[in-house]
C-alpha cells in the first residue's frame, strides 16, 4: 500500500509565493490553531512567514499535492489555478485497509475553468485512485466531502470533458448548500488525511 511518507516532492515544482494552505485550511495543531478560510496570523504581506524557521511541524510536513504528483498538471498550482489537491487517505476496506486517494477542493467559481483539472482529475479515476471533493463551508465552518468517482466513471471513460466540468459544478453547487457547523478547535479532526491534524 502506498503512503504518503513513500512519495517524494516533484523536482522543479515549489510553493514560491503560493501560500494557499495557509488560508484555506484549519491547522488543528498544538502549536498553532487556525480556521479555514481565515488567514494564517503568521502569513506576512509578501506572502511569507513570519515564523517560516520556528514554524509547527504540521506546517513543516504539508505538501500539497501538486508539490508530489507530477501528473498533476502543472498549471494546476493553487495560487494560479483556484484548485487545491491534497493526499487523502480513503475508508477503511473490510480488511482495515486505507488507500491513499486525492481530495480536490475548487476555492472559487473560475476554478472549474482551470487548465488540465477535467484531465487530472480523469487520469486519478481512470487509475482507479480514490476521488474526493472538499466543498468548505464558510470561513471556520466544517466542509462537505464526496467521493466522485463512480459519478465521473462513465464521463472519463467516454473523455467528455464537458460532462467532467458539469459533475464537479454541481457536486460544488450540492456541497455549498451543505449542513456546516463551526469548527471546534482542540479536538481531534475526522477525515483521515494524509496530512495529520490539517483540514
Amino acid at each position: 500500500m502506498v503512503t504518503a511518507s513513500d512519495l517524494e516532492l516533484v523536482a522543479g515544482r515549489e510553493c514560491g509565493a503560493c501560500n494557499v494552505c495557509c488560508v484555506a485550511l484549519t491547522i488543528n495543531d498544538p502549536a498553532l490553531q487556525k480556521l479555514q478560510g481565515y488567514r494564517c496570523r503568521n502569513a506576512t504581506a509578501d506572502n511569507g512567514c513570519a515564523i517560516y524557521e520556528t514554524r509547527p511541524q504540521t506546517c513543516r510536513t504539508f505538501f500539497c499535492g501538486w508539490r508530489y504528483l507530477k501528473w498533476i498538471r502543472e498549471p494546476l498550482r493553487p495560487d494560479t489555478s483556484g484548485v487545491l489537491f491534497r493526499l487523502h487517505y480513503d475508508k477503511p476496506d473490510a480488511a482495515g485497509q486505507r488507500r491513499l486517494g486525492l481530495m480536490m477542493t475548487l476555492l472559487t467559481n473560475a476554478a472549474l475553468k482551470a487548465e488540465g483539472l477535467a484531465e487530472t482529475v480523469a487520469a486519478a479515476v481512470a487509475a482507479e485512485l480514490p476521488v474526493f471533493l472538499h466543498v468548505p463551508g464558510p470561513p471556520g465552518h466544517t466542509a462537505s466531502t464526496a467521493r466522485l468517482n463512480d459519478v465521473l466513471r462513465d464521463a472519463v471513460m467516454t473523455k467528455n470533458k464537458p460532462a467532467v466540468l458539469e459533475i464537479l459544478r454541481q457536486a460544488r453547487a450540492k456541497g455549498r448548500k451543505g449542513d456546516h457547523k463551526p469548527i471546534v478547535l482542540g479536538r481531534p479532526t475526522e477525515g483521515g488525511t494524509a496530512i495529520q491534524k490539517m483540514d
